[in-house]
């Protein structure tokens, strides 16, 4: 418990406290691509190639052991502002070696640079790229954390719209940040408990993610909890008890659920927001991992 208590107090110094001041996008960008270098980086067992994917950076990170034929795409998190293929690098070489399937990893145009709906479009043409190339849909787990949960839920609702885009075969939203409108109960109850993330910040995530937009925060394209769930293809939800965002996750479920989605949803107690990030020093972290393996498997 020493350790859980020092670590949450020190995230609550470093990054909590400080993700509230007035700083800049690039100023948090900075600061968080250092932060995160304290991450151990194991590059045993895979190799890493980096490329592009319809004109986006990518780092697509392959296993020396591959044990299935997916590619798991993954859109970090970071409150649609913050993030980068460093920031989550340690993290997605772990994703790849533990569950032994391939990762590409996208750096999409962040905000306020690049708001909705321009960013989002970015990814869709990512993901129409990666079918070009020759992988097959139902070989493409979509994957992201926070934001980037955020998106990969309102891609795949947008391909049921559409009715023209072969869907993933599977979901992994990891702390998911799913209504900006902001009305999930756990954003207030645990306001005093999340180590990671604050109200504050996700006010202007929100507000550099929509500038210069008349889009409502309940509109599904960007409240992806707003849309219709209908058709989804299985999901993994993963999520701390002490998240700002649980409810977010709790809500997904239980409307998923509704209509008959298949549903692997995770709680673990005493986790703050992205507490996956830190598998390197908590049990839940590496637990989490294993779960994931797990997952993919019983695809």
């Amino acid at each position: 418990m020493w350790k859980q208590w020092l670590t949450e107090a020190l995230l609550k110094t470093t990054i909590r406290y400080p993700s509230q001041g007035r700083f800049s996008p690039q100023i948090n960008r900075f600061y968080i691509n250092h932060a995160t270098s304290i991450f151990p980086l194991h590059k045993q067992d895979i190799t890493v190639e980096k490329s592009q994917l319809a004109g986006l950076n990518i780092e697509k990170i392959t296993p020396t052991i591959q044990t299935n034929e997916y590619v798991i795409l993954y859109l970090h998190g970071g409150g649609f502002h913050i993030g980068s293929l460093k920031s989550h690098r340690a993290w997605l070489y772990r994703l790849a070696q533990v569950t032994q399937t391939q990762v590409i990893h996208l750096e999409y145009p962040l905000a306020p640079e690049v708001p909705f709906p321009t960013s989002s479009e970015s990814i869709y043409n990512a993901y129409l790229a990666l079918l070009e190339s020759g992988v097959d849909a139902q070989n493409i787990i979509l994957a992201g954390d926070d934001s980037g949960a955020n998106l990969v839920l309102a891609l795949t609702q947008r391909f049921i719209r559409k009715q023209s885009v072969p869907l993933p075969r599977a979901l992994m939203l990891f702390s998911p940040f799913l209504d900006l409108t902001l009305t999930s109960r756990s954003i207030r109850s645990n306001q005093k408990h999340d180590a990671l993330t604050s109200l504050q910040f996700l006010q202007k995530s929100i507000h550099y993610y929509t500038a210069n937009t008349n889009f409502e925060a309940d509109d599904p394209r960007i409240s992806p909890l707003y849309g219709d769930l209908t058709g989804l293809p299985p999901l993994l939800i993963q999520v701390g008890s002490k998240s700002l965002l649980l409810d977010d996750a709790k809500r997904l479920k239980e409307m998923a659920e509704a209509v008959d989605i298949t549903v692997d949803y995770q709680l673990y107690t005493g986790m703050w927001h992205n507490f996956f990030m830190f598998n390197e020093w908590f049990e839940e972290g590496k637990q989490a991992l294993v779960n994931t393996r797990s997952f993919i498997e019983e695809l």
